[in-house]
């Protein structure tokens, strides 16, 4: 065969406790799962030869069983492909991990040490990969890549993390100069949570497919996997985004609201333009922005508990202010307008440095002081 039809897929995490979702975190860990039965069935339908999956399927080694009999019994409904599996740092090989165990089915190719080759000459292919022993893995598995038959094409599948020349790493570095010196035609990389692009050193080409779902809202792009053909010396990989829910942070600048209704009507607006009709399937973290009238205090409670009943998961956090004039106040010789001027020359001095977090903090506290120089200061304000 000239080529070789694959779906890499990476990071899936599951069994994953996903807690900070609170009360839909068991649903949402068998949404992970049911993401993971898509993925073989893709893999039945459009007749992919490998599927590669680069670390990760797990989240640990002390996996339920329930889990684990649903994985291998999904693996082995999809016997025409040949499944590689490389684990990660989460749940790396050892004696008590899932792959130690022999009842895989026979399609299902587990990495166990370092680097080794597994040939499949009815395909043209040779298969390399390696294993995680531990949660660390400092020394490169690409580091020495034994002379790879040109004749066939090359595929590794690996956990580890994409570093420069000479960086040091914890989890397997992958550096370009071990990419470019491997032999191989396509490195399908796993750890990264992001989809990288498909890139190449030479005629080596390599990529992260990221996660199939994002697991938090540190991780926002759309979420999915590659799937394509690979040829001697060049890929025909694209993104394909799989992902059953989104993970949204929404930005709503409420400063026309007056009131939690009208901040509702607002930001139930936005999630409809934005996302069309499937915005109810998203989950949302939501921050209110804006400069508000002193007389109108948003409570992220009440909106958060109108808006629950439009999304399946959804936060709400207050980065509002009052409507003031600081320049104006910061010349008072009152004791608010102390308080202003010692904030904006505390936020000043931060100002032009790196730490943006701090300066958002200080900003946030000196709105919440000028309004409580007037006002009982509601709880959600601090």
């Amino acid at each position: 065969m000239d080529y070789v039809k694959v779906l890499h897929c990476a990071d899936l995490h599951l069994g994953a406790e996903l807690s900070s979702l609170g009360g839909i975190a068991m649903e949402r860990r068998q949404e992970l799962l049911s993401t993971f039965i898509n993925i073989t069935t893709i893999c039945r339908d459009e007749k992919v030869d490998l599927l590669l999956i680069a670390g990760d399927l797990f989240e640990g080694s002390n996996i339920d069983s329930n889990t684990v009999k649903t994985v291998k019994e999904t693996l082995a409904k999809i016997p025409e492909t040949i499944v590689a599996i490389s684990p990660g740092n989460h749940d790396y090989m050892a004696v008590d991990s899932p792959y130690a165990d022999n009842d895989w089915s026979g399609n299902v190719n587990i990495f166990k040490s370092d680097l080794e080759k597994i040939d499949f000459p009815d395909k043209g292919v040779c298969l390399w990969g390696a294993a995680f022993r531990s949660t660390y893995v400092t020394k490169g598995f690409l580091e020495y890549v034994p002379p790879v038959d040109k004749s066939r094409i090359n595929i590794c599948v690996v956990h580890g993390d994409l570093v420069s020349n000479y960086q040091l790493s914890s989890y397997n570095p992958v550096t370009p100069m071990r990419i470019s010196s491997s032999g191989m035609d396509y490195i399908a990389l796993g750890h990264t949570h992001k989809y990288s692009g498909i890139n190449n050193i030479g005629t080596t080409w390599y990529g992260y497919s990221g996660c199939p779902e994002g697991m938090g809202f540190d991780e926002l792009d759309d979420k999915g996997i590659l799937i394509g053909t690979v040829h001697k010396g060049s890929v025909n990989l694209e993104f394909r985004p799989i992902s059953m829910r989104r993970n949204i942070e929404l930005r709503a600048d409420i400063t026309s609201a007056r009131s939690d209704l009208e901040a509702y009507d607002i930001i139930r607006h936005r999630m409809k333009c934005e996302y069309g009709d499937s915005y109810q399937r998203n989950l949302y973290k939501v921050i209110l922005e804006g400069a508000l009238e002193e007389d109108y205090s948003p409570d992220v409670t009440a909106i958060a508990a109108r808006l629950k009943g439009e999304t399946h998961y959804l936060k709400v956090r207050d980065n509002t202010h009052v409507q003031v004039d600081l320049d104006g106040l910061s010349r008072e010789t009152s004791l608010k307008g102390i308080f202003v001027r010692m904030m904006l020359a505390k936020i000043a001095g931060l100002n032009g440095s790196d730490d943006s977090a701090r300066v958002e903090r200080y900003r946030k506290a000196m709105y919440v002081g000028i309004k409580a120089f007037d006002k009982e200061v509601p709880a959600n304000d601090h």
